[in-house]
């Protein structure tokens, strides 16, 4: 039976996963992320963008959200009741309407599906997240999918932490052994950066061109390298002008 609901949540399937891509184009999607991602988004009917390296307070939103009606243990309970969600909707940029809206979708869905992306499991607060995704699945009949490591550990979830600063440029980080030469961005990202298309520049000790594409929307770049995606893929970094 096909999902006629697939929320994507800190994926980047163009890159992590093309066999999943093809396989959920046919259903509803819905993508929750840092950016967008370009070639996927016609197949998008709902985009939700949250401020990079929220993960963790994403995760905290719709986890209460989804599980508002679920028989949870007292603590559990008793640390929902406790969170802050219009702080932490402010600091995440996930507005507390949109997680209704999600939850009332999910709610309709006659086989949903939600998948939980690698920048989920590459945050240093992966244990805690994966706290928040263990009690979707202990909780809830909703069908879960997870591109990356799921932490076992079952202790209650702890107090989100402050959201590390992303001011300035940010690009986000992934291994590809094609355009390594570029740096792919937004119209909107150039102004951003003070840069133009065809730009000789050097991001992090490493020279490369700016290369501008229209389809791309929103202040963060794309930079192919030899990364081995082990840590969190988005990356503020220093941007100069190369002297030729």
């Amino acid at each position: 039976m096909s999902n006629d609901l697939v929320v994507v949540i800190g994926a980047m399937l163009s890159f992590d996963d093309k066999r999943l891509l093809e396989k959920i184009k046919e259903s509803k999607v819905v993508l929750i992320c840092a950016m967008e991602d370009a070639s996927f988004m016609d197949s998008v009917e709902l985009f939700y963008q949250y401020e990079a390296g929220s993960e963790e307070g994403v995760m905290a939103i719709l986890t209460k959200e989804f599980l508002s009606e679920a028989d949870l243990p007292k603590k559990t309970k008793e640390y929902f009741n406790d969170l802050d969600e219009g702080y932490i909707s402010a600091e995440t940029n996930i507005a507390e309407e949109e997680v209704k809206e999600l939850h009332g979708m999910l709610q309709e869905a006659s086989s949903p599906l939600i998948v939980f992306g690698k920048d989920m499991f590459l945050n240093p607060r992966v244990k805690n997240i994966s706290r928040f995704i263990n009690l979707i699945k202990e909780h809830s009949d909703i069908e879960i999918e997870c591109l990356g490591e799921l932490k076992k550990d079952t202790l209650h979830v702890e107090d989100i932490e402050e959201l590390k600063s992303f001011d300035g440029t940010v690009v986000f980080e992934y291994n590809s052994a094609r355009n390594r030469d570029l740096l792919v961005g937004s119209a909107q990202f150039a102004v951003a950066a003070k840069i133009k298309d065809g730009q000789k520049i050097v991001v992090e000790n490493q020279n490369r061109e700016f290369r501008l594409d229209r389809k791309l929307k929103g202040t963060i770049a794309l930079m192919a390298s030899q990364t081995k995606e082990d840590s969190y893929r988005f990356k503020v970094v220093k941007i100069t002008k190369r002297e030729l």
